[in-house]
């Protein structure tokens, strides 16, 4: 009996609801599909396609990336304030990524382009972890996966809402580090 009354409880302390507002912002669930490379998405579902990344720093801070991206099918206009970005990881490493403070407006049935690249960073410790794996298991394609907070303010009907949109994401990309390495080693 003991052993079932934990098991409910521990199940009840595990059980979490997300925030109603953040910054402001009211939270709003929507369907939003992130996809790399030339994946085909579902008709009516906006859409984040994510370019190749490319390096463009190694340094005593880490290894620094950057990548841009683009939104179509969007039903409606806007404009977007900030993204967060959260728990990202790449092939299980964590990687810490830039707030992105550049606003841009969204049009609706327009594809979008983000003005700035979008960057991230591998710290040092966890460097030495991916040249690791990267020199022992090297894989063609990298798993990217975490969550982007969406903060801006949208139009239906004519009245504007301040939102955030929480859009998880999970993507598969080309290793990056595929050019370098045999480019160096013939």
């Amino acid at each position: 009996m003991a052993v079932l009354l934990t098991l409910a409880l521990a199940s009840v302390s595990f059980a979490q609801r997300s925030p109603s507002s953040i910054r402001g912002y009211k939270v709003y669930q929507t369907k939003i599909v992130v996809h790399g490379g030339e994946q085909k998405t579902a008709e009516n579902a906006v859409t984040v396609k994510v370019g190749e990344p490319r390096i463009v720093d190694v340094g005593l801070a880490g290894l620094t990336l950057e990548a841009t991206a683009e939104v179509s099918g969007l039903d409606r206009k806007g404009s977007v304030d900030l993204l967060m970005f959260k728990d990202v990881v790449v092939n299980a490493i964590p990687m810490s990524v830039a707030d992105y403070e550049h606003p841009f407006e969204l049009k609706k049935d327009s594809t979008i382009m983000l003005p700035l690249p979008v960057r991230g960073t591998v710290g040092t410790l966890d460097l030495a972890q991916a040249a690791y794996k990267e020199a022992t298991a090297s894989r063609k394609e990298w798993q990217i996966a975490g969550t982007v907070l969406v903060f801006g303010r949208f139009k239906k009907m004519g009245i504007t809402f301040k939102r955030v949109i929480p859009v998880p994401f999970s993507i598969t990309i080309q290793n990056p580090l595929k050019g370098i390495v045999s480019a160096t080693h013939p």
